[in-house]
């Protein structure tokens, strides 16, 4: 490190707030591994890929947190749970899952992609013939000490006789869908491993195993088959690839609908246009699901494509999920990345990304629906919408929202504002709803808008200047959900483009008075130091940075409308300030 970089490093590192809600180390950190919960201890388990030397990619070993309530984490030891310390995994251990304890099995297992050869990536083929297996780890002491299995790997790489763009993230779950179809006498557990065909499109490989010996893998083929840069028609801004990762599979059922789903990371070479003019160049990926229909085929099992969209609309990536036995709710945790901002100024601040916040997906029912603000219902891209019997639509889509037991950390906040229906019209005065003291809060609120309404947006603006820091913006016209970003932190660069989403209100049969009238826009908010999550109506999520210096200054949240002679309706709104001081992770 050289002077001007230590003297950027010491002048970052004494204004920085740690994060406190949200799992972080002082380290780099990426993909969440293995989640998962041990019926015999009662603790839920997490791992995440982490450089323990340092705050940049490399030296790729796990981290390793437990909690009670998924809310709490402590790490369990400062040494990394796994690390690359043997031949076939020399270069890496890299993402993997944790195996669901079933019968009396006392030992917990986790599997992860044990990388013997970099560099590869898909972009660059061919890729190396098993640089990367599947191997397998033990523990029979829940989770504090973990040993490799002898006989490591299990599987030396990918499928012979094919030419893959990736293998790696094995992801192993029980699945009685599957079980069905192909007329299985016991259950089995099933594994995705993600990757693609070179020169065809991005896949999942799919295996079988016996849940009496995960080491023995049954090859069963590519679960999908879709072109290369898939995009649906009517969804441009969503592109499925050229190579996937973290593919995880699920099956929910809402009022006797049953969906299957896919949630993947896709990697390719198409940036969303928003993205594109940034100072800071990002990866181009996506965090997308998809659902679909299985069916035999000749040549092995398919899920085929019906509809798809996009999970996380920031920079969220590396989706890892698991379904929790004390709740019956599926699981997902995610990785927020610091791409927005320098090297030098990540090592600055000692932390380099941090886990989203976790969350809840399932399959969302929306009966009664007449129509959206704009698109025709079946322009939808990550809408299925069947007419009923009153020739409204009952809509189903996944949906997606923060654990519910989060709001627990409500409960230690250290100031709380509760407003109900404030009136406010578009060209007025922006007037202060709620002061923000601390650099941890949580916001919900519910609006309800005028159907000409252009824009609506929630601004959060220092107090004293009333410069504005972010704005979050709901536009009715283009259907879009818009943060705008503008880092008050003078130790940048920072890439400061704005993160765009699709996002539509419907209008809903109201059960009580049959009337016909558009949704609340419901909006929860969780402002973490420089991490920013947004949630609205449980089907729009979006996780991003914002980065900001905190030396003691109040902010101001206002919200304002543009382009209706109607008014707007704040019918709801709370925020909980101060919540850091719940503790709920301490940093490693």
């Amino acid at each position: 490190m050289d002077s001007s970089t230590e003297t950027v490093c010491s002048s970052v590192a004494h204004r920085r707030v740690r994060p406190t809600i949200h799992i972080t180390d002082s380290c780099w950190i990426n993909d969440p591994c293995a989640p998962g919960f041990d019926p015999k201890s009662g603790d839920y388990h997490l791992f995440y890929q982490c450089n323990p030397h340092g705050c940049e990619w490399g030296n790729m070993s796990w981290g390793h947190v437990t909690s009670r309530d998924l809310v709490q984490w402590s790490k369990v030891r400062s040494e990394p749970a796994l690390k690359p310390d043997m031949d076939y995994d020399k270069d890496g251990v890299f993402t993997g899952c944790f195996v669901p304890v079933v019968g009396d099995d006392e030992n917990l297992t986790v599997v992860y992609s044990s990388v013997r050869k970099l560099p590869f990536h898909w972009s660059t083929p061919p890729y190396p013939r098993n640089a990367a297996g599947i191997s397998i780890a033990t523990s029979s002491d829940g989770g504090v000490s973990w040993k490799k299995l002898p006989n490591n790997p299990v599987l030396q790489g990918e499928p012979k006789d094919v030419q893959v763009t990736g293998f790696r993230d094995p992801y192993i779950a029980l699945w009685p869908a599957l079980d069905n179809l192909r007329g299985a006498k016991e259950s089995c557990f099933y594994t995705l491993v993600s990757g693609g065909f070179e020169s065809c499109g991005p896949t999942t490989f799919l295996y079988a195993i016996s849940k009496s010996d995960v080491g023995s893998w049954e090859y069963l083929g590519p679960l999908v088959d879709l072109p290369a840069r898939f995009s649906p028609s009517n969804s441009p801004e969503v592109n499925f690839g050229l190579n996937w990762e973290c593919t995880n599979f699920m099956s929910f059922e809402e009022s006797g609908n049953v969906r299957h789903f896919l949630i993947i990371g896709a990697e390719g070479d198409v940036e969303r246009s928003h993205l594109r003019d940034g100072s800071l160049k990002r990866t181009v990926r996506q965090q997308l699901w998809m659902c679909g229909d299985l069916d035999n085929h000749d040549d092995g099992i398919r899920m085929n494509y019906k509809y798809g969209g996009i999970l996380d609309h920031g920079s969220y990536y590396a989706a890892n999920s698991f379904h929790d036995p004390r709740s019956g709710k599926r699981i997902v945790h995610g990785w927020i990345p610091e791409e927005d901002c320098t090297s030098e100024f990540a090592t600055g601040k000692g932390w380099n990304g941090s886990l989203a916040l976790p969350r809840e997906v399932f399959l969302l029912s929306i009966p009664g629906a007449s129509r959206a603000l704009r698109t025709p219902l079946s322009d939808l891209a990550d809408v299925e919408a069947s007419r009923n019997e009153n020739g409204l639509y009952d809509l189903l889509t996944l949906g997606v929202k923060p654990l519910e037991d989060l709001k627990t950390i409500r409960e230690s906040s250290s100031h709380v504002t509760n407003l109900n229906d404030i009136s406010f019209y578009s060209g007025s005065n922006s007037e202060t709803i709620a002061t923000i003291a601390t650099p941890a809060w949580e916001l919900e609120s519910a609006i309800r808008l005028p159907e000409d309404c252009k824009s609506f947006a929630l601004a959060v603006r220092r107090k004293d200047t009333q410069k504005i820091l972010f704005e979050i913006v709901f536009s009715p016209e283009n259907e879009t959900i818009t943060i705008h970003r503008r880092h008050s932190d003078p130790s940048g660069p920072f890439n400061d483009c704005p993160e765009i989403g699709s996002f539509t209100l419907f209008e809903i049969k109201d059960p009580q008075t049959s009337e016909l009238k558009f949704e609340e826009l419901r909006l929860r908010v969780f402002s973490d130091g420089d991490i920013l999550e947004v949630f609205a109506n449980d089907r729009f999520a979006l996780a991003t940075m914002v980065y900001r210096e905190f030396e003691g200054e109040e902010f101001e949240i206002v919200p304002s409308m543009v382009g209706s002679t109607g008014e707007a309706v704040l019918s709801a709104f709370s925020l909980w300030d101060g919540i850091a001081s719940t503790k709920s992770f301490v940093t490693c």
